[in-house]
C-alpha cells in the first residue's frame, strides 16, 4: 500500500529511452514518485528490494532473465511489490501467465498517461486491471464451454467487481456483505476457475467469456 499518499514506483524496461520517458511521464503526475530503475531482470530482483517501491512497471521482454521469471521471484520477496506488466505483447498466454503469477495489471505499450496512470493506482490499492484491448483479446480467444464453470449469482456480482478493481472491503460495502463473506466467495471463484489468485481469476473469467 502506497505510504504517506504517494505511490513510488520502480521502471523496469531494457530500452534507456523508455525508462527516461516513462519516469519523466509519471514524476508530471501528482502522488506518483519514480524510486529507481532497470534495464535487466536481474538488476531489479537486486534494486527493487531496497527501493521499498509500491509499483513496479515491468516490460516482459528483457535480456538475461524474463520479465516471467523476475515476476515469480518477486513473488518470493519479504514484501513483494505490486506489479503492472507493462508491454508490447498482447499475447492472450502471456497476460494468462503473468496473470497466474501474481501481476495486478497488465498494459499495452501504446497506453495513454491517463490509462497507465489508473492502472497504477488499482494496483497500488491491490487491485487488479487490465487495459480494454487486452479484455478484448482474452474475450475474443477460444473459450472453453462457459457451462463446464457453474457460479453463483452473487459469485458473479463478486468476480464482476473484483475486475472493476474493486478490493475485498469495497466489494463487501456495496454487496451489503463482511469481507469474511466476500473472501468465501472468492475463494470458491478461485476453486470453480481453476484460477490462483485475484488477477487470474479475472484473466480467466474474460478467457471463458464470463464476463461478457
Amino acid at each position: 500500500m502506497a505510504r504517506g499518499g504517494t505511490i513510488r514506483i520502480f521502471l523496469v524496461d531494457d530500452h534507456e529511452v523508455v525508462r527516461e520517458g516513462l519516469k519523466r511521464m509519471l514524476e508530471s503526475v501528482a502522488g506518483i514518485e519514480v524510486v529507481g530503475t532497470a534495464a535487466t531482470g536481474e538488476e531489479a530482483l537486486r534494486l527493487v528490494p531496497p527501493a521499498n517501491a509500491d509499483v513496479v512497471l515491468l516490460d516482459l521482454s528483457l535480456p538475461g532473465i524474463q520479465g516471467l521469471d523476475v515476476l515469480r521471484e518477486m513473488r518470493g520477496f519479504d514484501h513483494p511489490p505490486r506489479v503492472v506488466v507493462l508491454t508490447v505483447h498482447d499475447d492472450p498466454d502471456l497476460v494468462l501467465g503473468a496473470a497466474r503469477l501474481g501481476a495486478n495489471g497488465y498494459v499495452l505499450k501504446q497506453t495513454s498517461r491517463d490509462e497507465l496512470t489508473k492502472a497504477i493506482r488499482i494496483a497500488a490499492a491491490d487491485g487488479q486491471y487490465f487495459c480494454p484491448e487486452l479484455t478484448r483479446v482474452l474475450a475474443s480467444g477460444p473459450h472453453r464451454e462457459s457451462s463446464v464453470v457453474q457460479l453463483g449469482d452473487r459469485e458473479t456480482q463478486v468476480l464482476r467487481l473484483l475486475a472493476s478493481g474493486a478490493g475485498n472491503k469495497e466489494i463487501a460495502d456495496l454487496l451489503h456483505v463482511s469481507t469474511e463473506t466476500v473472501k468465501s466467495h472468492l475463494a470458491n471463484i478461485y476453486r470453480k476457475l481453476g484460477a490462483e489468485g485475484r488477477a487470474h481469476a479475472v484473466a480467466v473469467a474474460l478467457r471463458l467469456g464470463l464476463l461478457d
